[in-house]
Order: structure tokens, then sequence, then C-alpha cells
């Protein structure tokens, strides 16, 4: 996703701390990723870890409406 090489630990950590969700296709042709995910990480987890991203238009208006909420509290 960032078009360049990047340490392991940066994709394990990269959202809020929890992996990538491209982790699996990043790394799966030097070593064994799923296991090490799954040794790592519960099944809910994982789940949440390759969940489709949300869509942006929802995120933005759940950031405006944060920001409305704010203003409107000062």
């Amino acid at each position: 996703m960032l078009g360049h090489d990047v340490p392991f630990s940066y994709c394990r950590t990269c959202r809020e701390n929890f992996p990538c969700r491209k982790i699996f296709d990043c790394w799966f042709e030097r070593f064994d990723i799923v296991s090490f995910m799954q040794e790592h990480f519960t099944e809910e987890e994982l789940e949440r870890i390759t969940a489709p991203p949300e869509d942006k238009r929802v995120s933005l208006f759940e950031l405006i409406k944060k920001a409305q909420e704010r203003k409107g509290e000062e």
C-alpha cells in the first residue's frame, strides 16, 4: 500500500496497533504468514484485520458529526 519496502514490524502495527489488512498479500512469499497470524491473533481479531475498509464517506460524515457535537458543547 505504501509502494516501497517496509519492515514487518510496521505492517504488524500500522492500524491502531493492528496489522495492515494487506499483510497476508505482502508477506506470504517470505514465510508462513497465515500460521504466524493464527498463532498471534484470535479469530475475532483476524476478522477485524481482514475486514474491508470502511467507506470513506461514512468515516467523513462521522468526523463531521463529532466536530459539530464538539462545537455545540463549547
